[in-house]
């Protein structure tokens, strides 16, 4: 019996660190994709990175779906910036295995 209580607290070891990993991934996903959103608002580097901290704090503070991408589209539309819901969808998947891959290496 043993073993099986074993093999059962690996696979929820497992699964643990499969969510934590996750996490880290659409974490680092949403902070390049802020980024991105931030220079294509002209944003110098440093304004990029108070834009992430202030964008992930909103999207904490007051949790919604598709948070990010809704804070992005108001903040491109205050700038009288064109982008569409699909355009950063499109870029969020182009980011995905980048972030992927930068957070698991």
């Amino acid at each position: 019996m043993s073993s099986f209580n074993e093999r059962e607290r690996g696979f929820e070891a497992k699964y643990t660190f499969d969510l934590e990993q996750d996490f880290r991934v659409e974490t680092h996903l949403y902070k390049m994709l802020i980024t991105w959103a931030g220079e294509k608002m002209g944003m110098s580097q440093h304004e990029c990175e108070d834009y992430t901290r202030k964008v992930i704090g909103e999207v904490v503070a007051n949790p919604r779906e598709n948070g990010v991408v809704a804070l992005l589209l108001a903040d491109f539309g205050r700038k009288n910036i064109d982008v569409t819901v699909s355009a950063l969808n499109a870029k969020l998947e182009e980011l995905r295995p980048i972030a992927r891959a930068e957070v698991l290496s």
